[in-house]
């Protein structure tokens, strides 16, 4: 039922993103980042970065655990922006260069703030 209403009015042009970006766990996003093409990384990495603003104005002051169902799936993709920037501003790549992949190192302690 939630699902008919997948972002917040404003935000609409970020909608293809949501499928392969709007992941609630770090380790869900690391690998993504790790998987996906340079490509896809940076066409959302261009329409996060534009609509980044906006949506941290939106979602300022909220607590995370009061966020209406769009507004989660926009925290999500602003949480995704922080990792693909990685890969765009550092690595230039995917992946950390000269490191193993798949590795081992697994994230299990994500912050708590969905219920």
């Amino acid at each position: 039922m939630h699902d008919a209403v997948r972002l917040p009015a404003g935000f609409e042009e970020l909608e293809p993103f949501v499928d392969q970006w709007c992941l609630k766990g770090t380790q869900e996003r690391h690998t993504r980042r790790e998987s996906a093409s340079m490509a896809d990384i940076r066409r959302f990495y261009d329409a996060m970065l534009a609509k980044a603003p906006a949506a941290i104005a939106l979602l300022d002051g909220k607590p995370f655990d009061r966020l209406a169902y769009d507004e989660q799936r926009l925290m999500c993709l602003l949480l995704a922006l922080g990792h693909v920037a990685v890969a765009v501003e550092v690595h230039g790549q995917p992946r950390a260069p000269h490191t193993p992949y798949p590795h081992r190192v697994r994230l299990t302690q994500p912050p708590r703030y969905f219920g």
